[in-house]
């Protein structure tokens, strides 16, 4: 049998749990997609948080499960989140909180990075700057791997990861939607490619 390991199950999302734009569409049958996953060979699988509410459900979800663990991160269109709860340190001081605590659960940092193909949600200047933030303060100081989105922003996001040293933790660019030869520069960094079905 073949093992797989899904580093981005987006299991908070309700519809696992049969809620579909906020009407329920059938019975939860959110043990039973597990069933499957882990049926079909699936060892592990990273529940991907990319805001407060998602950490929250994630840990959660991840807690008496020996196979399912989370990221901690602010994705890239909920950037203003740094904002809106309070101040951007504050925020950032939650997050660390969270992955010291959760040490045992957290697998990475993310999902951050940058997203320009949805700028309605987060303006490229916040995504940039809170980018920035997470990768100098969480993954320099905590010494995390990462989960990385790329959306059409190959040579900003590979200038900031270059030059904010982070490569040598490791960790994955998600989204990628490039060439190959732009992805042999993201992995002569060090990273893997993740690539997703909707991009």
């Amino acid at each position: 049998m073949r093992r797989f390991v899904d580093i981005g199950a987006n299991l908070t999302d309700p519809v696992f749990r049969g809620i579909y734009r906020g009407k329920t569409v059938h019975q939860d049958d959110f043990n039973c997609v597990l069933d499957r996953a882990f049926n079909i060979g699936m060892q592990k699988i990273i529940v991907t948080a990319g805001c407060k509410n998602d950490i929250i459900d994630a840990l959660e979800l991840v807690r008496n499960n020996c196979n399912l663990f989370t990221t901690v991160g602010v994705h890239p269109t909920r950037c203003n989140e740094f904002d809106t709860l309070g101040d951007p340190e504050t925020h950032l001081d939650y997050l660390k909180s969270v992955i010291m605590k959760n040490m045992n659960k957290v697998v990475a940092i993310g999902e951050l990075g940058l997203d320009y193909d949805r700028t309605q949600f987060c303006s490229i200047e916040s995504q940039k700057k809170y980018f920035e933030l997470q990768l100098k303060t969480c993954i320099r100081k905590l010494s995390y791997h990462y989960f990385c989105i790329h959306e059409i922003v190959h040579q900003t996001l590979l200038k900031l990861l270059a030059d904010g040293g982070t490569s040598c933790f490791g960790g994955v660019v998600h989204s990628f939607t490039g060439s190959a030869e732009e992805a042999r520069q993201y992995t002569d960094l060090g990273f893997y490619i993740g690539i997703n079905g909707c991009s």
